[in-house]
C-alpha cells in the first residue's frame, strides 16, 4: 500500500475493534505519509479521548506539522506545544468548551475534540476540501459510531486491531466478515428480483425473508447486524450487494503474544485486504 497516494484527495476514517486497538498510533503513522501529498486536516468523531485528557486521565495527542489542520478547543491549544492560527470558530459549545478549526503554525502535540452533532464535522470537512485548505482528511473515528462514519460521504476505512491469544478467534472472525462485506459487489440500482433493504439486516429479519428471495440490497456495510459467523453464512446462501460501497484500505494489527505466522492461519488464506503489522510494515 502507498499510503500517502491512497490517502491523498480523500476522507479516510482510522477506527478501532475496541477502544484501546491503536488508533490514534496510526494516525500518528499516517500523518506523515498523507502530508507528503499535501497538507491534511485530522478530526475526530466523540469526545471520549479528550474528556480523560481534560480529567487527567491518559489520552492520544497526535504529532502535527505546520500547515495541518485541526479541531480542538481553546484549551487544549493553549496547552499544546504546537501552536495555531484560527481559521474558524465552531458555532456552540462542546462539553469541553469552544471548539475551532486551526492550521498549525508550529509543530507539536495536540488532543483532538469532535464536534457534538455530526453535521457540524461533515459541513467542516465540506468547507475544508471546498477551500483547498487540506489535500486529505483522516478522521478518528470512534469504535461505536461507525454509522455516523459512514453518514459523511465517500469515506475510506482503515479498521485497526489489537490480537492477543484470548480475542485471537472473535478478532480474526471480524476481520473475515469486513473483508467479506468489502469484496461485495456495488450496484447502486439492484435488478428487479432482489430485495432491497433500506434498514439493517439482522438475524430476524433473515428469517422472515420471503422464500423466492433471490439477492439482497444493503444500503451500506454498517447495515449488516449479524455476527460474523451468521453473516458468512448468510453471504454464501445469498448473492448479496451493496448500494454503496466499503473502501477498505485495509487493517493495521498490533499483536501481544502471537507472531505473524500464527495470526495469518488463524485469518485465513482467503484475505484480499491488506495487512499492517505494528511497526506497520506492508505485508501481502
Amino acid at each position: 500500500m502507498d499510503a500517502g497516494r491512497q490517502f491523498a484527495g480523500a476522507v479516510t476514517a482510522v477506527t478501532g475493534f475496541e477502544k484501546g486497538s491503536g488508533k490514534t498510533t496510526f494516525l500518528n503513522f499516517a500523518l506523515p505519509h498523507a502530508r507528503a501529498q499535501g497538507p491534511v486536516a485530522v478530526f475526530s468523531i466523540g469526545v471520549d479521548g479528550a474528556l480523560k485528557a481534560r480529567d487527567g486521565g491518559a489520552a492520544g495527542s497526535i504529532q502535527v506539522a505546520p500547515g495541518d489542520l485541526v479541531l480542538t478547543t481553546e484549551a487544549f491549544a493553549r496547552d499544546s506545544s504546537a501552536r495555531f492560527e484560527v481559521l474558524e470558530s465552531v458555532p456552540g459549545r462542546s462539553a469541553l468548551g469552544r471548539l475551532f478549526l486551526g492550521r498549525a503554525v508550529r509543530g507539536g502535540s495536540i488532543t483532538l475534540v469532535g464536534p457534538e452533532h455530526l453535521g457540524t464535522l461533515a459541513e467542516l470537512i465540506q468547507r475544508v476540501r471546498a477551500e483547498g485548505w487540506a489535500r486529505s482528511v483522516l478522521v478518528d473515528g470512534a469504535v461505536n459510531r461507525l454509522t455516523q462514519v459512514s453518514a459523511l460521504g465517500e469515506v475510506k476505512f482503515v479498521f485497526t486491531v489489537r490480537v492477543d491469544p484470548s480475542n485471537l478467534a472473535r478478532v480474526a472472525a471480524r476481520i473475515q466478515a469486513l473483508d467479506a462485506l468489502a469484496a461485495l459487489p456495488i450496484l447502486p440500482d439492484p435488478p428487479a428480483g432482489v430485495l432491497r433493504l433500506e434498514g439493517p439486516l439482522t438475524a430476524a429479519g433473515l428469517q422472515a425473508l420471503p422464500k423466492a428471495t433471490t439477492g439482497l440490497s444493503l444500503a451500506d456495510f454498517t447495515k449488516a447486524f449479524l455476527e460474523p459467523a451468521e453473516l458468512l453464512r448468510t453471504l454464501q446462501r445469498h448473492p448479496c450487494s451493496l448500494r454503496r460501497g466499503l473502501d477498505l484500505l485495509g487493517f493495521a494489527v498490533t499483536l501481544r503474544g502471537l507472531d505473524r505466522a500464527g495470526f495469518r492461519a488463524a485469518v485465513g488464506p482467503g484475505l484480499t485486504a491488506p495487512l499492517l503489522f505494528n511497526p506497520y510494515e506492508v505485508a501481502g
